[in-house]
């Protein structure tokens, strides 16, 4: 019976340790599994955290996208508004330049004819002076041969 008693020990001592290394085993797996889990729930952490981050990043962008757009389109009105502004001023300058020439015009046509005026008065005058003069120098002559005569 001896032997048998140590057959019956070493199977209940290996039936033992099939039992803790099957403990063991479903220990490890336990643990396996709860990384496994940890891990998962990290990267998808992380994946939620990336996506919240571009979701932020693409906000900011679309945000600034816009205000580049706004300032593109506040620049172009300014120019269209300088432009108009600066087409009344031409216009009006313009105006001022054709109204200016017309003056000028209109003043040397003036002088043109009071310089004919002065010009015929000068004439007339000159000649009248010239008959004048003639008048007298007859009378002279007249009157120094009716002197010199009787």
């Amino acid at each position: 019976m001896g032997e048998t008693d140590t057959d019956s020990d070493a199977l209940r001592a290996g039936a033992l340790e099939i039992r803790q290394l099957r403990t063991t085993i479903a220990a490890l797996r336990e643990q396996i599994e709860q990384a496994q889990y940890e891990k998962d729930r990290a990267v998808q952490a992380a994946v939620a955290t990336s996506n919240a981050e571009i979701s932020q990043l693409k906000t900011a962008m679309q945000a600034m996208r816009d205000r580049l757009e706004e300032a593109r389109i506040a620049k172009e009105e300014a120019v269209q508004e300088t432009a108009r502004d600066l087409s009344g001023e031409v216009v009006q300058l313009k105006r001022t330049a054709a109204a200016l020439r017309e003056r000028i015009e209109m003043l040397s046509a003036q002088s043109d004819q009071q310089i004919d005026e002065l010009k015929k008065t000068h004439s007339d005058e000159v000649r009248h002076l010239h008959g004048t003069i003639a008048a007298l120098r007859e009378r002279l002559e007249g009157a120094a041969t009716g002197r010199a005569g009787p």
